[in-house]
């Protein structure tokens, strides 16, 4: 093994202390940045049942700041749950739990507690029931359970309803889709909007009801922005990672075990839906990009924690200095500004 690949495994893939060091390091980052930056303001679209009326508790800038941060700790602890109860890796691997905390940590954005962050806590959870699925017969129980919590996840997030085809999708990579498993999950589905209904009828507010609905065809496609260099530098090098990330895994996960192979197919599947949606939303939402980054790390945590070609660790440490590069970026032009 080479040096490189050798220091690399020992210091990030398998340390015993990185996870912490990590864990403070990402502490370290968002508070530099709210303390340089603050928190950007995020129109909300009104288009959500159970955010809205709680978004105003997060109107403080260190609420809101302390429960993102939260939310990405629960959300970097689900992902490493999810390798380790399922055995993805199939090793010890600190990556799942250490790259979303990084990724997520990289701009001001990221700092603004909102209805994304929740529903994407209830989609990861629905990530364990479609894996628990694989290869059941009898996996209609699963489909119900998993349409309540994207059912739950579009009343923070309402285009997160979209999300519901694509996991019987899901559940046919699985090879776990039966007809009554679609029934099952309409069914859950319809659970949580008749007793949203009934609150709603109740209230005598059947408009309040309707009004989220109407964010899908609210189609906003973007503008040309008129970026500096140095930021579409940074737009250029999203599209890169991205992309390489998706190919590297591809040519990586062929000889591993079936479970693994399938979720790896879906996420790639997923994450080209996705950001394809981003791009029809665009000046609606960030929901989508937002949960593109947080499955791209999946991604990016099973090619790191596999690989043994120093070439791929040179690329890693390449990729991890533009991200600093972009994050200080934020820093230094907002540090300039205020003085």
């Amino acid at each position: 093994m080479h040096f490189i690949v050798r220091s690399f495994r020992s210091v990030f893939v398998e340390g015993r202390f990185t996870p912490l060091l990590a864990s403070l390091g990402m502490i370290a980052m968002r508070a530099a940045l709210y303390y340089v930056e603050g928190l950007p303001q995020i129109p909300s679209g009104g288009y959500n049942y159970l955010w809205e009326p709680i978004a105003p508790f997060f109107g403080n800038p260190r609420l809101s700041l302390l429960g993102s941060t939260l939310s990405v700790f629960l959300i970097a602890w689900l992902l490493s749950l999810l390798n380790g109860r399922f055995n993805l890796l199939r090793s010890r691997s600190n990556l799942p739990f250490i790259v979303p905390l990084f990724l997520l940590s990289l701009h001001p954005y990221f700092l603004v507690m909102s209805g994304d962050y929740i529903s994407i806590i209830f989609i990861l959870l629905a990530l364990f029931l479609l894996l628990e699925s694989y290869q059941k017969p009898d996996s209609y129980l699963s489909s119900f359970r998993m349409a309540i919590l994207i059912g739950m996840a579009s009343l923070f997030q309402i285009y997160a309803l979209i999300l519901l085809p694509c996991w019987w999708i899901g559940e046919r990579s699985m090879r776990s889709f039966r007809l009554q498993s679609f029934i099952s999950s309409l069914f859950g589905l319809f659970l949580i909007y008749v007793t949203l209904f009934s609150i709603y009828w109740f209230l005598d507010d059947i408009s309040g009801f309707i009004a989220p609905f109407f964010a899908f065809p609210a189609i906003s496609l973007p503008k040309i922005p008129l970026f500096s260099a140095l930021e579409w530098g940074g737009v250029v090098f999203t599209g890169l990672f991205f992309i390489s990330n998706m190919t590297l895994c591809i040519r990586t996960y062929n000889r591993d075990k079936a479970l693994t192979i399938s979720l790896i197919r879906f996420e790639v599947f997923l994450i080209l839906l996705l950001l394809f949606f981003q791009i029809i939303y665009w000046q609606e939402t960030l929901f989508f990009l937002l949960i593109s980054i947080t499955l791209i790390s999946c991604l990016n945590a099973y090619f790191y924690s596999k690989t043994m070609s120093k070439s791929h660790i040179y690329l890693a440490y390449g990729m991890l200095v533009c991200m600093f590069f972009i994050y200080f970026s934020h820093l230094i032009a907002s540090a300039v500004t205020l003085l």
